[in-house]
């Protein structure tokens, strides 16, 4: 004669049935291998002896791609907007501009790139861009290094990178 189930019984198939719901069973869908983004963000502390940038500052801003690591043959470049362009590697997004741009890197794909903000007077130099994906995250590639050097100085930038005055 088969068991009634009891309370307990079926709170136990209910918590097991709960939290295998959230579970992902199926395998995951495999994951675009592409660069990830640089993030350069500009700052905008202008307050008394503040090193940010005003907004015409930022706006003159204007992105240089070369190949190689010698800055000497350029392939192309982007100029910043307050209004959304296409292509564009800049976003004017709450008073603040943003920079995002593919980061290639490697011995194989050798790249530069030339950040100039002629209104401030500022040249920022970006190159030996290193990046290294660790495991899988929830079906999402991890990053476990990126970095690169900014004016001479390696920079860590898995969480992008303030530009100022100062450097």
């Amino acid at each position: 004669m088969p068991q009634p189930i009891t309370l307990f019984s079926a709170a136990l198939l209910g918590l097991a049935a709960s939290s295998l719901a959230g579970c992902n069973l199926r395998p995951c869908a495999s994951a675009n291998a592409g660069p990830p983004l640089l993030g350069l963000v500009f700052s905008t502390d202008t307050l008394g002896t503040g090193p940010g940038f005003r907004k015409a500052e930022a706006l003159s801003a204007y992105l240089v791609r070369y190949r190689g690591a010698d800055f000497s043959l350029p392939l192309d470049t982007l100029r910043a907007s307050d209004r959304y362009r296409s292509p564009t590697a800049f976003y004017y997004v709450d008073r603040t501009l943003f920079c995002n741009f593919p980061a290639t890197a490697g011995p194989s794909d050798p790249r530069s790139y030339r950040l100039e903000v002629p209104a401030a007077k500022k040249r920022y130099d970006l190159s030996d861009i290193v990046f290294e994906y660790g495991g899988v995250d929830n079906c999402t590639r991890t990053v476990a290094r990126l970095d690169m050097l900014v004016n001479g100085q390696r920079v860590d930038a898995r969480r992008g990178y303030t530009l100022t005055k100062l450097n």
